[in-house]
């Protein structure tokens, strides 16, 4: 039997150490600790769509506890910390000893925590967010500030124009015929005491059309004012049909988007989540909302008497903290606002996730609404300065004007676009805008809007 060397040996043994320092060097970022280096704008956009809803990075208690210092409680694997995020129940089912303390001490509180549909790398960069959040040293807003809109101003005014006209023509009506008897008395009065006749007894309608043909050029001009007055408002009237802005229905559970949104910063997709995928933004199902109100079982305005409701609607025992049994869900039906009609087509996603417009371009500020709302087109401009890249339009909230004002107005990138159709539309306009005078009108300005690609094509929207 031929032995080896010693040589060899030492050789063989070096080049072994050798590939194992390479192999861990090029392997450690894979096995790195999740607690290290992640991306922080990737963790905060992660968080707000998927945890945001039931934690805070703070200390604070949500709808499950705060995840400050998360780092040094965390008192098992990573590789734990990633299944039990991704699979709670599968997570416990490991036996592991921290997480079963997790599941003694909260799950009978606040329920089972909903499986994210995150991986590794995604619990990664939540964590670096967790651990580095950006927005830890602002202000908290007061509930004033959160509810800038509808809290602080009434719903209804009884000061109407209109009304107050009405009582002031009815008065002016009522006063003017007082006169006239009075006039008449009088008259009558001074006659009689003359030895003469007394006026001919005439009604209201024979004295007012006597009293009009003596005064046939002053009841002219007020007859073309009148007339005047109620084709403009009549216009006015027809101009609106179909016009909702302000619109506010009350809804069969009391549901304040300020709270959501604005003291507890859920983000808007975390509830639409459709919103950016499909055509519809689609309203959250019960299931969403049992996501934090199984832990939830009071409300910051009203107790637990709104979330009664949607306890009664799933069936759920806020008691003992457990679905009941072979129970009927009913659907809670909510009062859709923003409804356009059957022969328009519009897809949020297209909007979203293509033109990159922000949901306070339509909705406007959303989180000082207490409930859902058309807002008026001005309360949106004035949100300018807090959105940037919003759209300023001047046409009514939801209209025909309004959308293709916007089209008008929307630009498309012609040398920085991360959509291929629109890319390949700007080629197309480049390859033929020599031959074509309005093509080279569309470019001379380096700019191309909805418009210009199209977007005032009538099959663009309606079928």
């Amino acid at each position: 039997m031929n032995l080896p060397s010693k040589g060899m040996t030492k050789f063989q043994s070096a080049l072994r150490a050798l590939t194992l320092m390479l192999s861990f060097a090029l392997l450690s970022p894979v096995f790195a600790g999740i607690w290290d280096e992640g991306d922080i704008a990737n963790g905060e956009s992660l968080f707000k769509a998927n945890c945001a809803s039931c934690h805070k990075v703070t200390a604070e208690v949500l709808a499950a506890p705060g995840l400050a210092g998360i780092k040094d409680r965390w008192d098992s694997s990573d590789e734990m910390l990633v299944k039990w995020i991704q699979n709670p129940q599968g997570a416990a089912a490991t036996g592991d000893p921290y997480v079963k303390s997790l599941v003694e001490r909260y799950v009978g509180t606040y329920g089972w925590m909903t499986a994210q549909a995150v991986s590794a790398a995604d619990v990664k960069d939540i964590m670096a967010y967790v651990q580095n959040p950006p927005d830890v040293a602002e202000p908290v807003l007061s509930e004033n500030e959160c509810l800038t809109i509808d809290e602080m101003q009434t719903e209804d005014s009884d000061s109407s124009s209109a009304i107050w006209f009405l009582i002031l023509f009815v008065l002016f009506v009522i006063i003017a015929v007082s006169a006239g008897s009075v006039k008449k008395s009088l008259e009558n009065a001074k006659l009689e005491s003359e030895g003469k006749e007394p006026l001919p007894s005439m009604s209201y309608f024979e004295s007012a059309k006597a009293w009009a043909w003596r005064h046939l050029a002053w009841v002219s001009v007020a007859g073309l004012f009148i007339t005047a007055v109620f084709i403009t408002m009549a216009y006015k009237g027809a101009m609106e049909v179909g016009v909702y802005e302000g619109y506010y229905p009350e809804q069969p559970i009391k549901f304040y988007h300020s709270i959501h949104v604005c003291e507890n910063e859920v983000d808007c997709q975390y509830c639409h989540s459709s919103a950016s995928k499909s055509k519809h933004a689609g309203i959250p199902s019960t299931n969403v909302c049992m996501n934090c109100h199984k832990g939830i079982k009071n409300g910051s305005r009203w107790g637990g008497e709104e979330l009664g409701k949607i306890y009664a609607a799933i069936g759920f025992n806020p008691e003992n903290g457990q679905y009941i049994e072979d129970y009927e869900e009913q659907p809670i039906e909510w009062v859709k606002v923003h409804n356009l009609p059957d022969h328009v087509y519009f897809n949020h996603s297209q909007h979203v996730e293509v033109a990159g417009l922000q949901c306070q371009n339509c909705h406007g500020d959303v989180q000082t609404f207490k409930g859902g709302r058309i807002a008026p087109v001005e309360e949106i401009n004035a949100l300018v300065d807090d959105y940037p890249g919003l759209i300023q339009l001047s046409k009514p909230t939801l209209t025909m004007g309004w959308c293709i004002e916007c089209h008008n107005k929307a630009e498309v990138g012609v040398t920085t676009t991360d959509n291929g159709y629109y890319e390949e539309i700007h080629n197309r306009l480049k390859d033929d805008m020599r031959g074509n005078e309005e093509l080279r009108k569309y470019l001379e300005d380096e700019k191309v809007t909805v418009k210009e690609l199209g977007g005032w094509e009538c099959s663009k929207c309606h079928y």
